[in-house]
């Protein structure tokens, strides 16, 4: 496709004047670098860089200008999108991608089409503004591209993730985490919140960014975190590079006199390549005033530690048993076959006619905010979404449902439940109640008041693991045999991804996450 658009780019341009000037203007557009924290970023000055707007969404077909072509690309689903010519352009054939009807800039669902992108347009690197990350039409949905190696950013990550692909390890990052063959790393120079990720595949990829954003702060009344992304192929693998923000603008983009620059970074300026539309901005720009430029706008210390411990934190796996019945239906979100059923028959699980002692339907990887709807169990209350594993075996003589679920999911469903007042110091007495009764499982082999002390180490561990008074709860209630706790009342009420489980909530399991006093 890259010699498809080349041609594109120089027939749109032959009969656009206006924005061929731009791009001719381009080859002598002035630069200069400047040294930053172990980069040398590169600063393009670009009075051109201010934008031809008509009138309305300059990215709806209904808006664009006389001469404007366009090249199609289909995306996933039936998305479609045009591929135009930038009209106020930074590099060489620089494009924008545009969705065919309004609909506003996001990432949700559309990272796919960004990295089909990146395979289809070969020696180009694709890249996304965030909504107040950049973007100048953020009512529009859309994409850009350039060729690859203008941004010093984008060189430094092709460079250490060859290295990687070959088997060495780079000081320059921290391996972060692994989904599938999907791979994430912390880069650890130049500014706060930059990570690498590398996959072979596109699905693997897609997880591992969307993990990734899943774990940041949603600033109140945005639609998706603030971050710029890049992504193109190389070595037959996926790369992409996603920097973190807290800012769209500059303290110094606000200010008067000598103190104000035009500068309001989008994707290629978080990469390095800094455009500077104003001219009598240019030769001012010192290492010091641009380092307070991206100081302004980066990721704080604060929110980056709190994201690389919301990375890499874990959370123990919890059974609990959700219902009982001579017949149970159910529902695997993922495999869309809709509603099934498994019944008690001779003394095991009837599943599609076949018998099984156990029967296992697993989910993904136990997440490390708070996982997604994975089963629906239908009980005579309603259908009720769980995350997590489903298992079903034989207790008595019925069919018994358990969730193997993350621990702090299960407490984000629980706590959901009790008053927002308080619900922090809750998670906590609660966790060390859970701990404690999947403890006593462990080391009590049947449901009675509590082990045979017939021994001194015997003695010992049922006084060490005997439930706290802090638990609060009832000393004569027998261990569940088969899982840790059940749905009930007389252990918790726990009723799966519930409606309740607002902010507080996760802000209170977030907070004290994996905390016993």
């Amino acid at each position: 496709m890259a010699t498809d658009i080349d041609k594109f780019v120089h027939d749109q341009l032959s009969v656009w004047p206006e924005v061929a000037a731009k791009y001719r203007a381009l080859k002598s557009a002035e630069t200069r670098t400047l040294p930053l924290k172990g980069m040398l970023v590169t600063l393009q000055s670009n009075p051109g860089r201010l934008p031809i707007f008509d009138h309305g969404c300059p990215l709806c077909e209904e808006n664009y200008m006389a001469h404007q072509h366009t090249l199609p690309f289909e995306g996933r689903k039936g998305r479609r999108y045009n591929i135009l010519v930038n009209r106020a352009p930074i590099f060489p054939n620089h494009l924008v991608i545009t969705r065919d009807t309004h609909v506003p800039q996001t990432i949700w669902h559309r990272f796919p089409d960004m990295l089909d992108l990146a395979a289809s347009l070969e020696g180009y690197i694709v890249f996304y503004n965030s909504p107040n990350s950049g973007t100048t039409v953020p009512g529009h949905a859309h994409f850009q591209a350039c060729p690859k190696g203008y941004m010093p950013l984008e060189r430094a990550a092709d460079r250490i993730l060859r290295e990687i692909a070959a088997g060495g390890q780079p000081a320059e990052v921290r391996f972060i985490g692994q989904t599938r063959d999907a791979q994430l790393y912390h880069y650890e120079r130049f500014n706060r919140g930059i990570f690498f990720l590398r996959a072979e595949t596109a699905k693997s990829m897609a997880k591992q960014f969307y993990r990734l954003l899943d774990c940041l702060n949603l600033i109140a009344e945005e639609t998706e975190p603030r971050f710029n992304a890049f992504a193109y192929c190389s070595e037959g693998e996926y790369r992409a590079v996603v920097t973190l923000r807290s800012a769209n603008r500059p303290a110094c983009f606000y200010a008067k006199g000598d103190a104000h620059f035009s500068i309001s970074p989008g994707a290629a300026d978080m990469a390095g390549f800094v455009v500077v539309p104003e001219t009598e901005d240019f030769p001012r720009l010192t290492p010091l005033i641009l380092e307070q430029i991206f100081e302004d706008v980066t990721l704080s210390e604060a929110d980056e530690k709190r994201l690389l411990w919301r990375l890499v934190r874990t959370q123990p796996r919890v059974e609990v048993g959700i219902g009982s019945g001579q017949s149970l239906r159910f529902e695997i979100i993922s495999d869309g076959a809709g509603p099934q059923a498994v019944s008690y028959r001779e003394g095991k699980i009837d599943y599609n006619g076949v018998l099984y002692d156990e029967l296992v339907f697993e989910a993904v990887t136990i997440s490390t905010l708070f996982a997604e709807p994975s089963f629906i169990l239908y009980t005579h209350e309603g259908p009720r979404r769980y995350a997590g594993t489903l298992k079903f075996i034989v207790e008595g003589n019925e069919v018994q449902a358990v969730n193997l679920v993350g621990a702090e999911d299960y407490l984000l469903s629980v706590v959901s439940l009790y008053p927002k007042a308080g619900q922090k110091a809750q998670a906590v007495r609660l966790r060390r109640w859970l701990w404690e009764r999947m403890t006593r499982r462990k080391v009590e082999k049947r449901p009675v008041l509590g082990p045979e002390l017939t021994s001194t180490p015997g003695v010992v561990t049922w006084l060490e693991h005997r439930p706290s008074a802090s638990a609060q709860m009832p000393e004569e209630l027998p261990v569940h045999l088969h899982y840790d706790v059940c749905a009930e009342e007389h252990c918790q009420r726990y009723i799966g991804l519930t409606d309740k489980a607002d902010a507080s909530a996760r802000e209170a399991i977030d907070e004290s996450w994996g905390m016993l006093e």
